[in-house]
This record gives C-alpha cells, sequence and structure tokens, in this order.
C-alpha cells in the first residue's frame, strides 16, 4: 500500500470510531436524558392541569352574572344620609354599589367593574346586608332608576 492509501486507511479508521465514540456518548447522555425529560414532562403536565383549575376559579371570581338595579340618592333607599356612600365619596354618575358577598370576595371601593351593555364603573357603596350576588348602579334621578329595572348581566372586575 503506499502512502496515500494508508492515510485513506487510517483517515475511515479514525471517523469510524470517532462516530462510534460520539454514538455511544450520545447514546448515554440519551438515556438519562430520557429519563429526566419523562419526569419533567409528567411534572408539566401536572402544572398544566393546576393552572388550568386556577383560570376557571379566577374566572368565576372576577366575571360572574349578578342581578343588576339601579338606586338614586333618596333617605328610602340610601338611609338617613343618601348625600354620601359607604366609601365616604359623594353619589355621582359613574359609580355601583355591591352586595357585601361581592365586596369580601375583592371587589372593594375603587376598583372598577365593567357591567355587560352598560359601560364601566367604580365601586364605591354597598348595598343591604340582605342582597347578595348584586350590584346597584347610581342615577342621580329616581325615576331613571326605576326605568332601569332589574336584569340579570355579566360583570366583570376589572384589573387596577
Amino acid at each position: 500500500m503506499n502512502n496515500h492509501g494508508a492515510f485513506v486507511v487510517t483517515s475511515l479508521f479514525f471517523v469510524l470510531i470517532t462516530a462510534l465514540v460520539g454514538f455511544a456518548t450520545y447514546n448515554g447522555t440519551r438515556l438519562e436524558v430520557s429519563s429526566d425529560y419523562n419526569a419533567r414532562i409528567t411534572a408539566l403536565n401536572e402544572e398544566r392541569q393546576l393552572l388550568t383549575r386556577q383560570v376557571a376559579e379566577l374566572k368565576n371570581m372576577w366575571v360572574r352574572e349578578v342581578t343588576v338595579t339601579a338606586y338614586s340618592p333618596t333617605v328610602e333607599e340610601c338611609g338617613s344620609n343618601p348625600q354620601i356612600t359607604a366609601s365616604m365619596a359623594k353619589p355621582r354618575p359613574g359609580i355601583v354599589a355591591v352586595s357585601r358577598d361581592l365586596f369580601d370576595q375583592g371587589w372593594v371601593f375603587g376598583k372598577k367593574v365593567y357591567v355587560k351593555g352598560h359601560g364601566v364603573f367604580e365601586i364605591a357603596d354597598l348595598m343591604s346586608k340582605r342582597y347578595t350576588e348584586r350590584m346597584d348602579i347610581f342615577f342621580p334621578d329616581t325615576d331613571q332608576a326605576r326605568q332601569f329595572g332589574k336584569k340579570q348581566v355579566t360583570v366583570a372586575l376589572l384589573a387596577s
């Protein structure tokens, strides 16, 4: 064999050995990664299921269907001082009163709510303890409040 032939054979031998060593190293690593990979996939699936449940809970907490009515600044509707809300603000268009169960769940003074079909309002007042799952939109005029009536509406607590 001439020098050229010996070089080719040596080169091929070197390439073959390198490929085998690389293959063995790759497979060894791959086996370790494979068991780690399956454990990580399982953990990620469990985390995804937990997040899905949490999103559903948050949606129920911040978006819901409630009874929406209206009120005006009268002694009959607001008590002895109809010119002051439970948050100590003056009543004005653009505010709502929420039932105490909603208030206890984070629907607190200063937060904004979207009332489907009616717009965005600020929570500034509380309703009587006898009401649950309910919201009152403020109208300065009693006749307008009466005309509004009583409706089942989807409402959403907006992020601050």
